[in-house]
């Protein structure tokens, strides 16, 4: 199975009312290059939501991926897996050329993807899967889920460790660059909140742009960094390529 794991992809623009603009998504560490490499035909882009009930708030970022890439890289067909659609999801699934995994909340999309089974419906597919921001989390075995919103990080019940869809190891913390200066509940989120959960579980930093590509290999496209026990440790740059286990 050939998987990409994407702080995000590129995909549009904000206008001043805050719509969203598509764009060509380029090829930036050549994310491009690999989708183009591993999608052996351009019939239909699965695009599955992060939180299955808001329809409104799902068409808005389907439709600027899809429009995305139909700049980009088109294909014949686009579909929406969400509370509308899942009781086609075998169907869905079985057709699919490239499999989407959007971003957004990730215990969210982590509940939608439980109730689906997709853990054990994904395993039959033949499909590209690429997974953004929440989706490349919500990809590993065993899910490491940060605290986001203003209270998780205080709440004794929030659950730090989730049950992904199994299709690799690798935990990932997408926007790395971005959350460098974050703070969350008056706490610094990646010393504070983040890096003493490394000590149970360790924590690839990748910044807007980078990814890790699995086939049979992992391989660490893009600026990217370590959190384990505690530290962090940079180990790739932009435009470079490493194998991590």
């Amino acid at each position: 199975m050939k998987c990409i794991l994407a702080s995000y992809l590129d995909l549009y623009d904000k206008d001043e009312n805050g719509n969203k603009i598509a764009k060509n998504f380029g090829n930036q560490n050549h994310i491009l290059d690999n989708i183009k490499k591993y999608v052996k035909k351009y019939d239909n882009f699965l695009f599955v939501a992060s939180n299955e009930f808001n329809s409104e708030a799902t068409d808005i970022y389907a439709n600027a991926t899809f429009k995305s890439f139909d700049l980009t890289l088109p294909f014949k067909n686009y579909y929406i897996l969400d509370s509308r659609t899942e009781n086609k999801i075998d169907e869905l699934l079985e057709k699919a050329d490239l499999i989407f995994l959007c971003g957004g909340h990730v215990p969210t999309q982590n509940a939608f993807l439980s109730n689906i089974n997709l853990r054990e419906k994904i395993k039959n597919t033949n499909a590209l899967i690429i997974g953004g921001s929440a989706g490349a989390m919500n990809m590993a075995d065993n899910v490491y889920c940060a605290p986001e919103l203003e209270g998780e990080s205080l709440d004794p019940n929030f659950q730090r460790i989730l049950k992904g869809l199994a299709l690799t190891n690798i935990n990932i913390l997408p926007h790395y660059d971005e959350y460098k200066e974050f703070i969350l509940d008056n706490k610094r989120f990646i010393e504070d909140i983040v890096l003493p959960d490394t000590f149970k579980i360790i924590v690839y930093g990748i910044n807007n742009g980078s990814y890790i590509l699995i086939d049979n290999e992992n391989y660490l496209y893009g600026e990217a960094y370590l959190l384990k026990d505690g530290k962090i440790e940079k180990i790739n740059d932009e435009d470079k390529i490493k194998i991590i286990k």
